[in-house]
């Protein structure tokens, strides 16, 4: 569910620009821009008669672009609007950015930047 959530409000806010969303690890052709997210954990976190009533997901997101597109202020700004994209569409669906976006670099040395969401999302059982 969280999974699914999270696949759609990242396609509805940046498919049609071409920036494509993979669970795990990206598949298909190179590309400019992509994300990449995964789940870290879904942990119980308040209970009644030993029922959960609450679980909190952690889910990280990656956004990944070509280090040449920081070189511009045109590009860099395209980057600072799919970032503000992304942080909106994950608000939108109920998931918190509490840290904010936040750079990373080129963290895998293959000439990526990355932009890192750290995020949770809480929901009633």
């Amino acid at each position: 569910m969280i999974l699914n959530l999270l696949q759609t409000a990242l396609d509805t806010a940046l498919y049609n620009d071409g920036v494509l969303s993979h669970w795990q690890r990206k598949t298909g052709p190179d590309a400019n821009e992509y994300i990449v997210y995964r789940m870290a954990g879904d942990a119980a976190e308040e209970f009644a008669d030993d029922v959960p009533l609450v679980k909190s997901a952690s889910v990280t997101v990656n956004y990944y672009y070509r280090d040449d597109r920081i070189n511009t202020y045109t590009s860099r700004q395209g980057i600072q609007g799919r970032i503000t994209a992304i942080e909106a569409a994950l608000n939108t669906a109920g998931f918190e950015v509490p840290f904010g976006p936040f750079d990373a670099g080129d963290v895998d040395d293959i000439g990526y930047m990355v932009t890192v969401f750290e995020c949770d999302y809480a929901r009633v059982m």
